[in-house]
Protein backbone atom coordinates (compact mmCIF):
# COMPACT_ATOMS: atom_id res chain seq x y z
CA UNK A 1 0.00 0.00 0.00
CA UNK A 2 2.09 2.64 -1.14
CA UNK A 3 1.78 6.01 0.28
CA UNK A 4 0.11 5.00 2.83
CA UNK A 5 2.53 4.99 5.51
CA UNK A 6 3.52 8.53 4.47
CA UNK A 7 -0.15 10.08 4.61
CA UNK A 8 0.07 8.40 8.01
CA UNK A 9 3.21 10.34 9.34
CA UNK A 10 2.13 13.23 8.12
CA UNK A 11 -1.11 13.49 10.24
CA UNK A 12 -0.11 10.79 12.97
CA UNK A 13 0.07 14.05 15.46
CA UNK A 14 -3.59 14.90 14.43
CA UNK A 15 -4.86 11.54 15.02
CA UNK A 16 -7.26 10.93 18.50
CA UNK A 17 -9.11 7.84 17.85
CA UNK A 18 -9.97 4.86 16.03
CA UNK A 19 -12.10 6.94 13.74
CA UNK A 20 -9.26 9.60 12.55
CA UNK A 21 -7.32 6.57 11.73
CA UNK A 22 -10.05 4.99 9.76
CA UNK A 23 -10.93 8.31 7.79
CA UNK A 24 -7.00 8.66 7.44
CA UNK A 25 -7.39 5.37 5.75
CA UNK A 26 -10.18 6.15 3.60
CA UNK A 27 -8.39 9.12 1.89
CA UNK A 28 -6.25 6.99 1.06
CA UNK A 29 -8.55 4.84 -0.89
CA UNK A 30 -9.99 7.49 -2.31
CA UNK A 31 -6.54 8.74 -3.58
CA UNK A 32 -5.36 5.26 -4.34
CA UNK A 33 -8.92 4.82 -6.89
CA UNK A 34 -8.40 8.01 -8.64
CA UNK A 35 -9.32 11.04 -6.60
CA UNK A 36 -7.68 14.55 -5.23
CA UNK A 37 -9.11 16.00 -1.91
CA UNK A 38 -9.43 19.62 -2.98
CA UNK A 39 -10.64 20.65 1.14
CA UNK A 40 -13.02 19.73 3.69
CA UNK A 41 -16.58 20.94 4.54
CA UNK A 42 -19.36 20.85 2.30
CA UNK A 43 -19.34 23.85 0.58
CA UNK A 44 -15.52 25.39 -1.06
CA UNK A 45 -14.74 28.93 0.41
CA UNK A 46 -16.10 32.09 -1.71
CA UNK A 47 -13.81 32.96 -4.11
CA UNK A 48 -12.24 29.93 -4.90
CA UNK A 49 -12.67 29.31 -8.87
CA UNK A 50 -10.21 26.91 -9.22
CA UNK A 51 -9.57 24.09 -6.19
CA UNK A 52 -6.37 22.82 -5.77
CA UNK A 53 -6.01 18.95 -5.82
CA UNK A 54 -4.10 17.37 -3.34
CA UNK A 55 -2.83 13.98 -1.95
CA UNK A 56 -2.89 15.09 1.78
CA UNK A 57 -5.45 15.72 4.31
CA UNK A 58 -6.36 19.49 4.73
CA UNK A 59 -6.39 21.56 7.72
CA UNK A 60 -8.86 20.64 9.93
CA UNK A 61 -9.91 17.48 8.67
CA UNK A 62 -10.98 15.78 11.68
CA UNK A 63 -11.85 19.47 13.80
CA UNK A 64 -15.52 17.94 14.22
CA UNK A 65 -15.24 14.12 15.93
CA UNK A 66 -19.65 13.86 14.65
CA UNK A 67 -18.96 14.41 11.26
CA UNK A 68 -15.78 14.26 9.23
CA UNK A 69 -16.29 16.20 5.69
CA UNK A 70 -13.94 16.15 2.65
CA UNK A 71 -14.48 17.29 -0.61
CA UNK A 72 -12.88 15.32 -3.74
CA UNK A 73 -12.53 15.23 -7.70
CA UNK A 74 -11.40 12.97 -10.22
CA UNK A 75 -7.18 13.21 -11.06
CA UNK A 76 -8.46 14.16 -15.34
CA UNK A 77 -12.32 15.87 -13.69
CA UNK A 78 -13.97 18.62 -12.47
CA UNK A 79 -16.94 16.95 -10.84
CA UNK A 80 -16.80 16.92 -7.03
CA UNK A 81 -17.63 14.03 -4.89
CA UNK A 82 -19.02 14.79 -0.77
CA UNK A 83 -17.02 12.20 1.60
CA UNK A 84 -18.89 12.49 4.76
CA UNK A 85 -18.09 9.80 7.89
CA UNK A 86 -20.69 9.97 10.84
CA UNK A 87 -19.61 8.09 14.20
CA UNK A 88 -22.64 6.34 16.08
CA UNK A 89 -20.92 3.85 18.81
CA UNK A 90 -18.75 1.46 17.56
CA UNK A 91 -19.33 2.01 13.86
CA UNK A 92 -18.37 4.71 11.17
CA UNK A 93 -21.21 5.41 8.54
CA UNK A 94 -19.40 6.26 5.23
CA UNK A 95 -20.99 8.15 2.59
CA UNK A 96 -19.55 9.40 -0.60
CA UNK A 97 -22.36 11.95 -3.06
CA UNK A 98 -21.33 12.78 -6.46
CA UNK A 99 -22.47 16.28 -6.64
CA UNK A 100 -23.85 16.75 -10.02
CA UNK A 101 -26.79 14.07 -9.82
CA UNK A 102 -26.34 13.54 -5.83
CA UNK A 103 -25.87 9.77 -6.13
CA UNK A 104 -24.81 8.50 -3.39
CA UNK A 105 -22.91 5.36 -2.35
CA UNK A 106 -22.43 4.22 1.78
CA UNK A 107 -20.67 1.87 3.65
CA UNK A 108 -20.81 1.10 7.28
CA UNK A 109 -17.48 0.16 8.60
CA UNK A 110 -16.53 -1.50 12.26
CA UNK A 111 -13.95 0.93 13.16
CA UNK A 112 -12.66 -2.14 16.21
CA UNK A 113 -12.00 -4.48 13.17
CA UNK A 114 -9.61 -2.54 10.97
CA UNK A 115 -8.10 -0.72 14.19
CA UNK A 116 -5.88 -0.86 17.52
CA UNK A 117 -6.81 1.75 19.07
CA UNK A 118 -4.02 1.44 22.05
CA UNK A 119 -1.26 1.67 18.97
CA UNK A 120 -2.57 4.90 17.11
CA UNK A 121 0.69 6.26 17.45
CA UNK A 122 2.16 3.68 15.42
CA UNK A 123 1.72 3.00 11.99
CA UNK A 124 2.62 -0.66 11.53
CA UNK A 125 -0.01 -1.78 14.54
CA UNK A 126 -2.25 0.68 14.55
CA UNK A 127 -4.34 -0.64 11.51
CA UNK A 128 -5.76 -4.69 10.74
CA UNK A 129 -7.72 -6.40 8.23
CA UNK A 130 -6.85 -3.52 5.51
CA UNK A 131 -7.03 -6.01 2.36
CA UNK A 132 -10.69 -6.47 3.61
CA UNK A 133 -11.69 -2.85 3.79
CA UNK A 134 -10.10 -2.04 0.84
CA UNK A 135 -12.04 -4.47 -1.02
CA UNK A 136 -15.62 -3.53 0.72
CA UNK A 137 -14.56 0.30 0.01
CA UNK A 138 -13.84 -0.08 -3.63
CA UNK A 139 -16.64 -2.33 -4.24
CA UNK A 140 -19.48 -0.79 -2.37
CA UNK A 141 -18.11 2.70 -2.75
CA UNK A 142 -16.05 3.05 -6.19
CA UNK A 143 -17.71 0.70 -8.29
CA UNK A 144 -20.94 1.63 -7.04
CA UNK A 145 -20.52 5.39 -8.22
CA UNK A 146 -19.18 4.62 -11.16
CA UNK A 147 -21.60 1.83 -12.28
CA UNK A 148 -24.53 4.21 -11.78
CA UNK A 149 -22.44 6.94 -13.50
CA UNK A 150 -21.91 4.41 -17.04
CA UNK A 151 -25.99 4.02 -16.65
CA UNK A 152 -26.95 7.87 -16.61
CA UNK A 153 -24.70 8.27 -19.37
CA UNK A 154 -26.31 5.15 -21.04
CA UNK A 155 -29.84 6.60 -20.47
CA UNK A 156 -28.69 9.63 -22.11
CA UNK A 157 -27.53 8.32 -25.06
CA UNK A 158 -30.60 6.67 -25.35
CA UNK A 159 -32.76 9.92 -24.69
CA UNK A 160 -30.38 11.68 -27.61
CA UNK A 161 -31.55 8.76 -30.30
CA UNK A 162 -35.17 9.35 -29.40
CA UNK A 163 -34.97 13.00 -30.00
CA UNK A 164 -32.91 12.32 -33.55
CA UNK A 165 -35.43 11.81 -36.18
CA UNK A 166 -37.57 8.58 -36.80
CA UNK A 167 -35.54 7.06 -39.73
CA UNK A 168 -32.59 7.46 -38.23
CA UNK A 169 -34.14 5.51 -35.34
CA UNK A 170 -35.25 3.06 -37.12
CA UNK A 171 -31.79 2.41 -38.74
CA UNK A 172 -30.53 2.28 -35.81
CA UNK A 173 -32.73 -0.18 -34.14
CA UNK A 174 -32.42 -2.59 -37.07
CA UNK A 175 -28.84 -2.70 -36.98
CA UNK A 176 -29.25 -3.65 -32.98
CA UNK A 177 -31.71 -6.12 -33.94
CA UNK A 178 -29.47 -7.36 -36.77
CA UNK A 179 -26.67 -7.68 -34.54
CA UNK A 180 -28.62 -9.25 -31.38
CA UNK A 181 -30.21 -12.08 -33.80
CA UNK A 182 -29.30 -15.23 -31.78
CA UNK A 183 -29.96 -17.15 -35.65
CA UNK A 184 -28.03 -15.35 -37.58
CA UNK A 185 -24.68 -16.71 -38.74
CA UNK A 186 -21.98 -15.02 -41.23
CA UNK A 187 -22.82 -11.49 -42.54
CA UNK A 188 -25.43 -9.15 -41.65
CA UNK A 189 -28.83 -10.25 -43.81
CA UNK A 190 -30.02 -7.43 -46.61
CA UNK A 191 -33.15 -6.20 -45.84
CA UNK A 192 -36.00 -7.44 -48.04
CA UNK A 193 -36.37 -4.92 -50.18
CA UNK A 194 -33.23 -4.84 -51.25
CA UNK A 195 -33.08 -8.83 -52.37
CA UNK A 196 -32.68 -9.18 -56.20
CA UNK A 197 -35.06 -11.09 -57.84
CA UNK A 198 -33.19 -14.94 -58.71
CA UNK A 199 -35.36 -15.91 -61.36
CA UNK A 200 -32.55 -16.30 -64.08
CA UNK A 201 -31.13 -19.64 -65.87
CA UNK A 202 -28.25 -21.76 -63.54
CA UNK A 203 -25.36 -21.42 -65.00
CA UNK A 204 -24.65 -24.78 -64.60
CA UNK A 205 -27.78 -27.52 -64.77
CA UNK A 206 -25.94 -30.44 -63.04
CA UNK A 207 -25.57 -27.91 -60.27
CA UNK A 208 -29.60 -28.80 -59.28
CA UNK A 209 -30.12 -30.24 -55.76
CA UNK A 210 -26.73 -29.61 -54.62
CA UNK A 211 -28.50 -27.01 -51.64
CA UNK A 212 -30.50 -30.02 -50.64
CA UNK A 213 -26.54 -31.26 -49.59
CA UNK A 214 -24.71 -27.70 -48.49
CA UNK A 215 -27.25 -25.72 -46.81
CA UNK A 216 -24.78 -22.88 -47.64
CA UNK A 217 -25.24 -23.41 -51.34
CA UNK A 218 -26.89 -20.45 -53.29
CA UNK A 219 -28.19 -23.23 -55.59
CA UNK A 220 -31.63 -24.89 -56.10
CA UNK A 221 -32.54 -28.24 -54.51
CA UNK A 222 -34.31 -31.32 -56.10
CA UNK A 223 -38.07 -29.21 -55.92
CA UNK A 224 -39.31 -28.71 -59.40
CA UNK A 225 -39.13 -25.18 -60.44
CA UNK A 226 -39.41 -24.51 -63.97
CA UNK A 227 -37.85 -21.02 -63.88
CA UNK A 228 -34.60 -22.92 -63.26
CA UNK A 229 -34.77 -25.81 -64.98
CA UNK A 230 -31.86 -25.03 -66.99
CA UNK A 231 -33.91 -25.92 -70.35
CA UNK A 232 -35.41 -23.29 -72.39
CA UNK A 233 -38.11 -20.97 -70.35
CA UNK A 234 -40.45 -20.47 -73.98
CA UNK A 235 -44.00 -19.10 -72.51
CA UNK A 236 -43.74 -19.88 -68.99
CA UNK A 237 -44.83 -17.05 -66.83
CA UNK A 238 -43.18 -15.73 -63.57
CA UNK A 239 -45.31 -17.17 -60.92
CA UNK A 240 -43.96 -14.14 -58.82
CA UNK A 241 -46.47 -12.42 -61.00
CA UNK A 242 -49.45 -14.92 -60.71
CA UNK A 243 -50.68 -17.59 -62.68
CA UNK A 244 -53.70 -17.27 -64.36
CA UNK A 245 -56.50 -19.11 -62.76
CA UNK A 246 -54.36 -20.58 -60.29
CA UNK A 247 -52.15 -18.32 -58.17
CA UNK A 248 -52.48 -14.53 -57.52
CA UNK A 249 -49.82 -12.14 -57.92
CA UNK A 250 -47.42 -12.31 -55.16
CA UNK A 251 -48.09 -15.75 -54.19
CA UNK A 252 -45.11 -16.96 -54.31
CA UNK A 253 -42.28 -14.85 -52.96
CA UNK A 254 -39.35 -13.92 -55.64
CA UNK A 255 -36.19 -16.56 -55.39
CA UNK A 256 -38.70 -18.77 -53.64
CA UNK A 257 -38.27 -22.60 -54.64
CA UNK A 258 -41.37 -23.76 -56.56
CA UNK A 259 -43.42 -26.85 -56.98
CA UNK A 260 -45.92 -26.22 -59.34
CA UNK A 261 -49.21 -28.38 -59.27
CA UNK A 262 -49.77 -28.74 -62.46
CA UNK A 263 -48.79 -28.05 -66.24
CA UNK A 264 -48.20 -24.29 -66.65
CA UNK A 265 -50.89 -22.43 -69.05
CA UNK A 266 -53.53 -25.06 -67.95
CA UNK A 267 -56.12 -22.75 -65.69
CA UNK A 268 -59.30 -22.34 -67.25
CA UNK A 269 -58.85 -18.37 -67.88
CA UNK A 270 -54.79 -19.04 -69.01
CA UNK A 271 -54.02 -17.48 -72.28
CA UNK A 272 -51.63 -21.26 -72.80
CA UNK A 273 -54.78 -23.00 -72.14
CA UNK A 274 -54.09 -26.03 -74.66
CA UNK A 275 -56.67 -28.39 -73.89
CA UNK A 276 -58.23 -31.31 -76.53
CA UNK A 277 -60.27 -30.55 -79.29
CA UNK A 278 -63.63 -31.59 -78.83
CA UNK A 279 -63.32 -33.56 -82.01
CA UNK A 280 -60.39 -35.80 -81.18
CA UNK A 281 -62.32 -38.21 -79.37
CA UNK A 282 -66.12 -38.36 -80.84
CA UNK A 283 -68.24 -41.23 -79.87
CA UNK A 284 -69.16 -43.95 -82.02
CA UNK A 285 -71.42 -43.02 -84.94
CA UNK A 286 -70.81 -39.23 -83.88
CA UNK A 287 -70.52 -37.80 -87.57
CA UNK A 288 -72.61 -40.62 -89.08
CA UNK A 289 -75.51 -38.75 -90.40
CA UNK A 290 -76.99 -41.73 -91.09
CA UNK A 291 -76.54 -43.43 -88.38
Amino acid sequence: MAGLELLYASVSNQISSGNDSIVCYLHWCMIHNGFRCIGSGEEAPKGETRPKKSELLPCGWNSSQDCYTLRYQPNDGDETYLFKAIPLEETLLVHVMRMSDETVATLNVEVDRYTNTQQLGNFESAYQNLEELHDNFKKEIIDDLKNDEKKTKGEASSLRDERLPSNTQQERRSRRDEDDDPLRVGPPRRPYASRQPEWGEPSNPLDIGRGDLDPFHAGGGMLMDPMRSGFPRGGIPDPSAGLPGRLPRGAVPPGARFDPFGPPGTGPDSAFRSGPDPDHLPPPGYDDMFG
